[in-house]
């Protein structure tokens, strides 16, 4: 017993002072799964929901925002992966994955004018914005030594399956002293699809569709390049430079529009008290138009630095890092927008692990908090996560995710 504990206690010691790279590779020939999901918006929280019997204060909720949009988000993703790893010179992971997100706000006024009203003589829009995408991924990433530098390469395949341009709705409202209040709204919806949308339910029980599907994937695929070159400075610090530089875009070759809209006008509202005001109401959504027409779509545009430090030896690990990206590079739809992430890997014997992290990632603010049991021939890694697109009410729970892993081999 005494000696097992002493050769546990010198291969923890052994452990902790080699070094290391910024990943961590505990197989030679690894093959792996892993899974995400998750939603939030940046006001209501879990607690507030998860009651007996529900109250949203609107008038509280308008207050809470002010100067700020009422944001909700998701984001699902999945990917497999083949890694061989013989060497610090010679790493190789082969990877497919699907990753769809989306995005939408709503201006506070909105909240202000359905608890507050509106004065006379005033007039005001309120915006409403989304976009979103779903993309299926496939790539390998090679890893190769050079002296002290670490160099990565990741050449990845993308095709675009949806796309939903940044979508600006707008809703005004009216008022004047003689009595008329009239709002008004419209939402043109733009989706754009590798695959023709119109009668989709009827067409995908038939084998040439599916074929025609497979085409169209094939024939549509972008291409992009992220390249990674990473330095140790001394035994406990590495650091890296990251960039992924849009090369080819997918294409998207069909288009289903439909607008929504809607229209309320009260005039002489002073008469609802002897019935001499008019009132009218009109609202809906036009028919489906669906079109042939090609949408080129880029993944974002990222560069920044990534680092490892390991204050105590390998089983404390502080990870962090920060870029700079623009979603819907080369195009009028280009936004620019940084992140960041600090992560803090705690490990065992490379057995057991805590990890926490916090990052700000699409426009979105995250908390994580996950655990790993590593048998060596077999990993479980397995985490929750709090998460808003507002920093302080991120941790009160107004969104959720979860992510697990599993990964074999020796």
């Amino acid at each position: 017993m005494k000696k097992t504990t002493i050769i546990c206690f010198l291969s923890f010691i052994f452990i902790s002072l080699s070094s290391g790279e910024i990943n961590r590779y505990n197989r030679k020939i690894e093959f792996g799964v892993e899974a995400e999901g998750g939603f939030s918006n940046n006001y209501i929280k879990a607690t507030d929901i998860l009651v007996k019997d529900l109250v949203i204060d609107i008038a509280k909720l308008a207050d809470d925002l002010y100067g700020k949009d009422f944001v909700v988000d998701f984001n699902v993703g999945a990917k497999t992966w083949l890694a061989l790893n013989f060497s610090e010179k010679f790493r190789l992971n082969f990877f497919l994955g699907v990753d769809a997100s989306g995005y939408s706000s709503i201006s506070q006024n909105f909240f202000d004018l359905l608890c507050k009203g509106f004065d006379v003589n005033s007039s005001e829009k309120i915006d409403v914005k989304l976009f979103g995408d779903v993309y299926a991924l496939s790539g390998f990433t090679f890893k190769t030594k050079i002296k002290d530098y670490g160099l990565h390469f990741t050449p990845v395949l993308f095709t675009p399956l949806f796309h939903v341009n940044e979508t600006k709705a707008t809703a005004r409202y009216t008022s004047n002293e003689e009595g008329l209040i009239r709002a008004e709204a419209d939402l043109p919806l733009s989706i754009y699809s590798i695959v023709d949308l119109d009668g989709i339910e009827d067409n995908v029980k038939d084998s040439a569709f599916v074929q025609d599907m497979v085409a169209e994937i094939i024939k549509n695929t972008g291409f992009d390049f992220t390249g990674e070159i990473e330095r140790p400075f001394s035994s406990s610090f590495d650091l890296g430079l990251f960039t992924r530089i849009p090369i080819v875009p997918g294409r998207l070759k069909y288009k289903a529009y439909k607008r929504y809209w809607g229209v309320f006008e009260q005039k002489n509202t002073l008469g609802l008290l002897n019935e001499t005001n008019s009132y009218t109401k009109e609202y809906g959504d036009d028919d489906a138009v669906y079109s042939r027409v090609t949408k080129t779509v880029h993944r974002p545009f990222i560069l920044g630095l990534e680092g490892a430090w390991r204050p105590f030896g390998k089983w404390c690990t502080i990870l962090p890092k920060v870029n700079l990206a623009v979603r819907n590079p080369y195009s009028d739809e280009a936004e620019v927008y940084g992140e960041y992430n600090l992560s803090a890997d705690f490990r065992l014997l490379n057995i057991v692990g805590l990890k926490f992290a916090t990052a700000y990632e699409n426009l979105i603010f995250k908390h994580s908090m996950g655990f790993m049991i590593n048998a060596h021939v077999l990993e479980i890694d397995a985490g929750v996560q709090t998460r808003g697109a507002d920093f302080a009410r991120s941790f009160g729970v107004t969104g959720f995710a979860a992510y697990v892993g599993l990964k074999a081999g020796f």
